[in-house]
């Protein structure tokens, strides 16, 4: 199996991506899976399957073909997430139940290393997104009460690999290493 020492950029990186698959309230969603257009994969890609363990907690996360373990949670690709691929990068896209728009999580990776992105709500960015899609950002307020903020982009497939190629979006720097289909300990 393979097995790393002290990588504590890795529990950051599931945990984030724990947060990401359960939370509610994305300040940045889209209108559609991203990139537009492409086909889902139908597995997680192999060098990400594997088991991650977080050394104080005890938690362990395990991702597999076609599902992702968290605790008692059992997330299935396809049903509770779909994976695409564009310009060196697997996006997580999980759907927003509240407004029926996607959350969109871009995984950069390298020969042994993949980083999380994400999108988000700094002026900056939804400036420089006006300019750069052919649709500008969308200021929305979720339903219910008390409801949220987002803002809603809809670019298409292009400009979705230019704000990829541009890495137009937040990202760890450290990064961490791929499971490569073993485990990944503290």
């Amino acid at each position: 199996m393979y097995l790393m020492s002290a990588m504590p950029r890795t529990l950051w990186i599931f945990l984030t991506v724990a947060v990401a698959l359960t939370s509610c309230n994305p300040k940045v969603q889209f209108s559609e899976p991203m990139p537009p257009g492409r086909l889902n994969l139908p597995n997680i890609p192999k060098a990400m399957r594997g088991v991650i363990y977080d050394g104080d907690s005890g938690d362990r996360w395990e991702m597999k073909k076609d599902t992702l373990l968290m605790g008692d949670e059992v997330l299935v690709n396809g049903e509770d997430f779909l994976l695409r691929r564009m310009a060196g990068h697997i996006i997580l896209n999980k759907p927003v139940v509240e407004t029926g728009h996607w959350e969109v999580i871009p995984i950069r990776t390298t020969k042994d290393s993949m980083f999380l992105g994400y999108f988000d709500d700094e002026e900056t960015f939804l400036r420089r997104m006006a300019t750069l899609l052919e649709t500008a950002p969308e200021p929305l307020r979720s339903e219910g009460t008390p409801g949220y903020a987002y803002s809603l982009l809809s670019p298409s497939a292009k400009g979705f690999k230019t704000i990829l190629k541009e890495r137009l979006y937040s990202e760890d720097e450290d990064g961490a290493p791929l499971p490569k289909g073993g485990e990944v300990r503290p």
